[in-house]
């Protein structure tokens, strides 16, 4: 058995024989208990290093979703800002990227085009099964889509193996399947290539000696008119481009009846965004207060609170000029949270939104400036006030683990050998305590005889 004085070190039971066995065993549970002093130290020093990292790291968690939440403030200003409407959803559906604007647009779609469909010819070797037959002994090909020339060498010489080389493509201009012109009981299988764009495209495939494929459909272009303007335009592509950022997939036509295309200004993304921004400020504020105060965690008087304050500071002390926060609709309260108010978000918005995105700004100017600003200096990867602290405090911990193991392995060498020295010194005096023992006997029994 072993008496346990730390969690990292037993103490040896000591198993003499002499009859100060039990003052040995004390002696070697004391020296054992005085070496494991500095080693307490240690470890307590390490529970608390243990504390502000895990202090830190909550910190630092919290500053990370303030940070996400700028950023959203910052891509609320920008598409997510717009809506679309289309007066006939079943003619165009609108989609939005950066560059879009507000407008108004009448569209009158005359043509949805088509694309050129092609299959292989009949007479050529009949295909029951794609993945063992091909149209063609021919282990390369020839495709021309438009007078361009591409050599198709399939993996496997299969229909299979045909299909998946055009395919692997994706520059080809075309797309490859497989079409059964057969019954279900007399399979024939075809190659069947569609061009991608819209309009009049050739597409011819030779195996070296044959063309293999027959045109079903030549392709037509799109046609549209735009704000009742007389000249149709044509295009290539079901998907047009209306102005910068604003594009519009055709998916039917309505000659004669032009419908409407709205891009309208939306301040719902700014507002769910503020208000975001809102519980991720509250959140930060709320666990840089459990440093402070009589039971404040192991954060508590350092440092990096003023630093953290000093960031918060920045942000509900901003005033973009001469406006506060108030502007966005964003009040500080007595407790240090920050709050929505909707209501002065919308007087805002009804002065003109330009002026309300510019009082936000973007990464390099306004409000959203000054906030990555604040948080940058606490959270950048490299000179972040925070991130420093919790490199260092991982270093400290690092050495510490090194030298608490150290620590324990000098204790348990001292340990074993004390117990050694101990064992050895006990043999000796139970050595002495039997010759005493015998001579004690040898004495009392010639004292016995020569009083007889």
């Amino acid at each position: 058995m072993s008496s346990s004085i730390n969690p990292l070190i037993n103490v040896a039971t000591f198993s003499g024989q002499s009859k100060y066995a039990q003052d040995f065993q004390q002696v070697l549970t004391r020296a054992v208990q005085l070496q494991s002093l500095n080693l307490q130290n240690m470890q307590i020093q390490q529970q608390n290093t243990q504390a502000q990292q895990n202090a830190l790291q909550s910190l630092d968690t919290s500053f990370t979703g303030l940070q996400t939440a700028v950023a959203g403030l910052s891509n609320a200003t920008g598409v997510a800002s717009l809506s679309t409407s289309v007066g006939n959803s079943s003619v165009a559906a609108v989609s939005l990227s950066a560059g879009a604007s507000t407008g108004v647009y009448t569209l009158e779609v005359t043509d949805l085009g088509s694309r050129t469909q092609t299959v292989s010819a009949t007479g050529l070797p009949t295909v029951s099964d794609p993945a063992s037959q091909n149209i063609s002994s021919a282990s390369s090909f020839t495709l021309t889509v438009d007078g361009v020339n591409t050599t198709i060498t399939p993996a496997q010489n299969t229909l299979q193996g045909l299909v998946d080389a055009v395919n692997a493509n994706s520059s080809l201009g075309v797309t490859a399947s497989i079409v059964n012109v057969g019954g279900s009981g007399t399979p024939d299988y075809r190659l069947a290539l569609q061009s991608k764009d819209l309009g009049p495209v050739s597409v011819q495939l030779n195996d070296g000696t044959n063309n293999l494929l027959n045109t079903v459909t030549t392709g037509t272009l799109a046609s549209y008119k735009l704000d009742g303007l007389p000249t149709p335009i044509t295009s290539s592509s079901d998907t047009i481009t209306l102005s910068p950022g604003v594009t519009v997939n055709l998916l039917g036509t309505n000659a004669g009846s032009p419908t409407t295309i709205s891009i309208n200004q939306d301040t719902t993304a700014i507002q769910n965004a503020l208000q975001s921004f809102v519980t991720a400020y509250n959140a930060t504020a709320d666990q840089l207060s459990k440093s402070h105060g009589q039971s404040g965690n192991a954060l508590q008087g350092d440092s990096i609170l003023f630093s953290a304050q000093s960031a918060l500071q920045a942000i509900n002390g901003y005033t973009g000029g001469s406006s506060p926060l108030s502007s966005l609709g964003l009040d500080l309260d007595n407790s240090g949270h920050l709050t929505f108010n909707a209501t002065e978000f919308q007087a805002s918005a009804s002065q003109g939104f330009s002026a309300l995105a510019a009082y936000l700004g973007s990464s390099a100017s306004g409000f959203i400036q000054a906030a990555n600003s604040a948080i940058q200096n606490l959270e950048d990867p490299i000179t972040g006030a925070v991130k420093n602290e919790e490199e260092q405090l991982t270093i400290t911990l690092s050495s510490l683990n090194t030298k608490i193991g150290d620590q324990v392995d000098y204790i348990n060498n001292f340990q074993q050998t004390l117990l050694t020295q101990l064992s050895q010194s006990d043999a000796a005096i139970y050595q002495l305590e039997q010759q005493n023992t015998f001579y004690t006997g040898l004495f009392n029994t010639n004292n016995n005889s020569n009083g007889n």
